[in-house]
């Protein structure tokens, strides 16, 4: 059979392609290499010098001594080693409905191919097609946002390529295949404008099921690109926004601890496991990243990927690049995800904030929370998640209540449920979207978007000295209920976090009820509250706003999970999750408007005097930090700007650069006036200037005669846009 040279296919000539049976495959192997080599893609002899090399020697052994058809098919494939056909044989005589094992199998067929008869191929093919079906049987969801469609589009995507000329079913599957694949790259937000992303929870390399669920979303995503590729019909990965902003995705979002955000989302392991290393290791050697060669080595040393995996994909000449002089914060804009540290030390205090579009199920109604460690989990989201569809998690791991957010009562409101649970409990918080009719595209995302723009990041702005960041998550609850919340944070780097929300609810009686979880026993004393730890200092709480409110401690052991009357009590913890849990309540009611001002110092050393109420009530709510060493201030109004002044103290400035709309990477920004740099702008077109002091700053395209002069005051600014 002719071999054919890579195609090079839009995303948009993907979704629209015509039939794959009028181009010819290459010849087997055709998975992850090929015959004869293309961009990107290693041929058969390359792959087995590598294989032979020392370096790869004992890796190749792990593979000769697997149970796992794959691994010993590649072997034979490698090497010429026989003993490995048994394995893949018996594999391959059984059909099964898990599309993993099908994607294994695929592997398996494409690479013992030369060892097998005609016979063997024309069976094995029709079982691989038999078991694609089985696998769209099994996995119904038809949603590109769950991991459940990545993965059946995976498994039925690598069994069609492998047993393309030898099952007569197999062309049965392009349509579809190419079709949930095209689908899923309108996903990444590759390739589109600015003003174009609602829908694509994969811009910055995000995954809308979080952490836990994107080891598999994604992941599935990659095998199936990778096959695409080395079969000549398209590259996908190597010029991808979304694939190279997996690395930040990851190292941002592993803690100082080599943890995942613990509580965001659906996880019960928020560690690193071998679907990671898999993942950094591909994007490692695919960009020439030295920064996913150190994620790893730092996070993920002991763990292994498949051993062809490393073979075909690692790039043993990538050196460790640090993350120490990136900006030590980071946006992932599709799914409205902020990870806030003080620096990249060990020590370094984590905090991180949600508050983006509901997508699909695995998210919680918890739009606006956040979490904080330092050393130790400070304010955490508790609950047992275990896969499981019961009352501990319809009426409370994924419920606003459960999370660090605002709750507002309206008594008449009904909320949907799952057929276990057909009646949730009243809560008071964000609407549950989980077993809604979910969009099954970013087209139908879009035409659903009143209900499911639940949240969306107004302003994120980073410096050394600290981060601010707002969010809207009014569209989280029910419109007759809240008409409007926004939350502003400043992370003053590394003790303290102030946390201004304005909350406007539908009627005064709708009582609104801010939470604050910690692991550890809060005690009350008036308008303060205190950790006890059993070692380090205390995370301390001032709630200065609204007056006249009602604080209370509740939680601790036997009362972690109550409301309502109700004990919502689940399963064991296990890992990192937390069955036990203290929480801060501050309640208001009687009017609609509410500002709540709150205030954490983060276990620091010197708290001071603590924290001061200067002015609210006007134009502008300040308060005071460690007895005027810091004064922070927000004006009046549903949002608006801050102001941070105090020692060490400094600001930047950071704006976008685009062209008709798309962003325009490498353009060179300089900073004049007051201070004087140059920056280039990243592949998102992003710019920025930190450890500024105030003053008169002018920012000029380098080439161009556009300038902008901006005044920093008393805290950063952003949006200092070219188009």
């Amino acid at each position: 059979m002719k071999y054919l040279t890579v195609i090079v296919v839009s995303i948009l000539a993907l979704a629209t392609a015509g039939p794959l049976s009028a181009l010819e495959l290459p010849l087997h192997p055709r998975l992850y290499l090929s015959v004869e080599g293309a961009e990107h893609v290693l041929s058969l002899a390359q792959v087995r010098s590598r294989a032979r090399s020392p370096r790869f020697r004992q890796t190749l052994a792990r593979a000769g001594a697997s149970s796992n058809p794959s691994e010993r098919a590649f072997v034979y494939l490698v090497s010429g080693d026989t003993s490995g056909l048994a394995v893949v044989r018996a594999a391959l005589e059984r059909n099964v409905s898990s599309y993993t094992q099908l994607m294994d199998r695929a592997l398996a067929f494409d690479w013992a191919y030369g060892g097998l008869s005609d016979a063997e191929r024309k069976k094995y093919a029709a079982g691989l097609i038999e078991s694609a079906r089985a696998v769209g049987r099994r996995y119904r969801i038809p949603t590109v946002y769950h991991n459940m469609c990545r993965g059946r589009n995976m498994g039925q995507g690598l069994a069609m390529l492998a047993a393309w000329e030898d099952a007569p079913g197999a062309a049965g599957y392009e349509g579809l295949v190419t079709r949930e694949l095209g689908e899923f790259l309108e996903l990444t937000g590759d390739g589109k404008q600015l003003d174009d992303m609602a829908g694509r929870a994969g811009w910055g390399g995000g995954w809308p099921e979080g952490y836990d669920y994107d080891r598999h979303g994604s992941l599935y995503a990659l095998e199936l690109l990778l096959a695409w590729r080395s079969c000549g019909l398209g590259d996908h990965l190597s010029g991808s926004t979304f694939w190279r902003d997996k690395i930040p995705y990851l190292v941002y979002g592993t803690g100082p601890d080599g943890s995942f955000v613990v509580g965001y989302e659906d996880n019960d392991w928020p560690f690193p496991m071998p679907h990671e290393r898999k993942l950094m290791t591909f994007l490692e050697g695919e960009f020439d990243s030295g920064l996913a060669s150190w994620w790893i080595d730092t996070w993920a040393d002991t763990l292994n990927a498949p051993a062809y995996w490393d073979i075909l994909f690692s790039d043993p000449q990538v050196r460790n690049v640090p993350p120490d002089k990136l900006p030590s914060s980071h946006l992932v804009p599709g799914v409205g995800l902020v990870l806030m540290r003080s620096s990249w030390e060990r020590d370094a205090t984590f905090v991180h904030f949600h508050c983006g579009p509901w997508y699909t199920y695995h998210q919680h109604a918890a739009q606006g929370s956040f979490t904080a460690w330092r050393g130790r989990d400070l304010v955490v989201e508790p609950g047992v998640y275990n896969g499981e569809v019961d009352e501990h998690y319809v009426n409370w791991r994924i419920r606003t209540i459960s999370h660090n957010c605002i709750t507002v009562m309206d008594r008449n409101e009904v909320f949907l449920g799952p057929e276990a649970v057909r009646s949730p409990a009243n809560d008071g918080g964000q609407l549950i979207q989980n077993w809604t009719h979910k969009p099954a595209t970013v087209a139908e995302w879009r035409a659903q978007r009143k209900l499911r723009d639940t949240g969306r990041i107004i302003s994120f702005l980073t410096d050394p000295s600290h981060d601010f960041v707002e969010g809207d998550a009014a569209g989280g609850y029910n419109p007759v209920k809240v008409l409007s919340w926004r939350r502003q944070m400043v992370f003053v780097k590394p003790d303290w976090l102030v946390i201004r929300d304005m909350i406007e609810s539908g009627r005064p009686h709708f009582a609104k009820t801010l939470y604050l979880h910690t692991p550890e026993k809060l005690v009350m004393d008036g308008n303060t509250a205190r950790t006890e730890p059993s070692a380090g200092n205390p995370l301390t709480v001032w709630s200065l706003l609204p007056p006249q409110a009602d604080l209370s401690v509740g939680g601790g052991p036997g009362g972690t999970f109550t409301y309502g009357g109700n004990d919502w009590t689940g399963p064991e913890q296990y890992n990192t999750q937390y069955g036990t849990a203290w929480r801060l309540t501050v309640a208001r009611d009687g009017e609609r408007l509410t500002e709540f001002l709150t205030v954490l110092n983060l276990a620091g050393d010197n708290p001071g005097t603590g924290a001061e109420l200067l002015e609210s009530g006007g134009e502008r709510t300040a308060v005071a930090l460690e007895g005027g060493r810091y004064q922070v201030a927000f004006e009046r109004g549903a949002g608006g700007r801050y102001s941070l002044i105090g020692e060490g103290i400094t600001y930047s400035i950071c704006g976008t650069v685009a062209s008709d709309g798309y962003p325009s990477g490498g353009q060179a920004v300089r900073l004049s006036g007051a201070g004087s740099r140059s920056a280039r702008t990243d592949r998102h077109g992003n710019y920025a200037f930190d450890n500024l002091l105030p003053g008169v700053y002018a920012v000029t395209l380098e080439g161009t005669a556009r300038s902008r002069d901006v005044i920093i005051e008393a805290g950063s600014l952003g949006e200092v846009n070219f188009d």
